[in-house]
């Protein structure tokens, strides 16, 4: 799987910040063991919902989901792959699809679009400033929700 550069940026910083060994996880439990679903939930994704969604709030952004899971996560990228231009084969590879009927039956008919959405999703997913200072609508949050993924709203 592949990882985006902005994202490898973040958890690189993240990573220098623990002062941890070079073979240790990078989201680990406190005794160096890997998380279990119930800690990632818990312990991680709700902690950063309800930070993101404070932040949201005061810019008066629509708030995630507060019952937001990795795999809604997961859905959601793969929905934003398709989203931003990426091809069948490749949104296959990331997420360890052997066929393409999922991949293509679920995700890739809730992104299609052609307004110029695509292209300023790129800019945001690649950490890139909009190229239309045209702020993301709420069309794709829609969509995502639709079709049962994470809402996530960004301008």
């Amino acid at each position: 799987m592949n990882i985006l550069p902005v994202l490898r940026d973040e958890l690189g910083a993240y990573r220098a910040r623990l002062d941890a060994l070079p073979d240790a996880l990078v989201f680990g439990t406190a005794i160096g063991i890997r998380l279990t679903t119930t800690n990632v939930r818990r312990r991680v994704l709700a902690k950063a919902v309800e930070k993101a969604n404070k932040q949201l709030v005061e810019n008066e952004v629509e708030p995630l989901p507060e019952r937001l899971t990795p795999h809604s996560l997961r859905r959601t990228f793969a929905s934003l792959l398709f989203a931003i231009g990426e091809t069948p084969p490749y949104v296959m590879a990331q997420m360890g699809h052997t066929t393409p009927n999922l991949t293509l039956a679920i995700y890739a008919r809730c992104m299609d679009r052609r307004d110029g959405e695509p292209e300023r999703l790129k800019a945001l997913v690649e950490g890139r400033e909009n190229p239309s200072n045209k702020a993301i609508t709420a069309g794709p949050a829609s969509r995502l929700h639709s079709c049962g993924q994470a809402v996530a709203s960004a301008t």
